[in-house]
This record gives C-alpha cells, structure tokens and sequence, in this order.
C-alpha cells in the first residue's frame, strides 16, 4: 500500500524507501505519474487518475442492467433453407455443449456472462463503500481481484467476434441484427469507461482511512 499524499506531508519533505531503505525526497504526483525510488526503482507514489469515485458507481450499475439487457435479448436471427434461429449469448454457449466441447462452453459461459456481472457488480460494490465512507464486508478482498475478474471480462472480444462471424454467416444465408447486439456493443462501451473511472490506489487510500 502506498502511502497517502497526507501521510508523506505530514512526515516531512523525505520518506525511507520501504525495499533499500533509502532516503526520498518527497513531493506530490499529478494524474498517472509516480515517484520512484533511486536506488532500486521500486514504485513510491502512484498518482490517482481520478479524485471520485462516484463516475465508477454510475458505469458499474449501468454496466450490470447491461448485462441483464445483453443476455435477455437476442443478438441476431439466421435464417437458412427456410429455416430460422435467435441466437443469444447462451445460445452459443449450449450449442457448445451439445457438441461435447464442454470446457469451451464453461469458458465462453464463464468469461462472457459471469465476469463481466461480476466485474460490475464488485467495483459499484466497492466504489459506493468508498462514496458513503463505510466499511462494507468483504471490500477490501473484492477491490484486490477487481483486476483478476477484469482480465475474463471479454464482452468486448466477444462483439468483435459476432461481427466476424456474420460475414461467414451471409455466406451461408440471411443474418438480421437484433437488440441484443446494441447491448452488447454498450455493454462493451461500459467495461472500457468504466476501466479508466475505476482508480485501485484511490480505493486502496479510501478505505485504509475508513474506520
């Protein structure tokens, strides 16, 4: 954890690096900077992109009823031969699993359904412990794998991969776009924005001062 601009102010104009023990001139860090150590580089201050987290509350909850949206609707209709499918988001996901590829099909069902809600609803969990101040059980350990659930959020791979897979589609018949698909691309929208609002080290600060 690294210390705050207040801590390191209140110490003095010099700090002891925590890894070589080296002496530090202090001094405050603008939006993505960072002060480093010297001797041995180790990272001393992070400056945070953002000063509130109330942006990261709004995106996280407009990102979970986006999920839900995204899943209930669905994201394209094919038709072949006079026949016709929806397809949504699980569709793919079963088929998968019909044809025995069940590892695939748990990992598609796991990075494109349950990452991104999770992933949502962890930061608006820990973003509005922050904004009210109060220690919520278990924030601590949820702001710590934010990043790790991040990391499977793949919506928007997954949208890049529905545009590519409709251009071998009309090879084979008729594609008709649905709601769902502007979900999906929204929904992407959110995971993007809502990575750069979202400031670990700010959230880190916020609730080592809470009581």
């Amino acid at each position: 954890m690294e210390p705050s601009h207040s801590t390191l102010e209140s110490r003095g104009s010099f700090m002891l690096c925590p890894v070589c023990k080296a002496s530090i001139r202090t001094r405050l860090v603008s939006s993505r900077e960072e002060l480093h150590c010297g001797r041995c580089s180790h990272v001393l201050i992070k400056g945070h992109r953002t000063t509130t987290l109330q942006p990261a509350v709004a995106l996280s909850i407009t990102g979970l009823f986006l999920v839900i949206l995204a899943n209930a609707y669905p994201i394209m209709i094919f038709e072949v031969a006079g026949n016709s499918q929806e397809n949504r988001i699980i569709t793919g996901v079963l088929q998968l699993g019909d044809q025995g590829y069940w590892p695939i099909a748990i990992l598609v069902f796991f990075s494109a359904i349950c990452a991104p809600a999770l992933y949502f609803s962890s930061i608006f969990y820990v973003s509005l412990a922050c904004c009210l101040r109060k220690r919520f059980p278990l924030a601590k350990e949820l702001a710590d794998i934010v990043e790790v659930i991040n990391a499977w959020n793949l919506v928007p791979v997954f949208a890049i991969a529905c545009l590519a897979a409709v251009v071998k589609l009309k090879l084979l018949g008729t594609v008709h776009w649905r709601s769902g698909m502007l979900w999906i691309a929204l929904l992407s929208l959110c995971s993007i924005l809502l990575s750069q609002a979202f400031d670990k080290n700010l959230v880190e600060e916020r609730l080592k001062n809470l009581r």
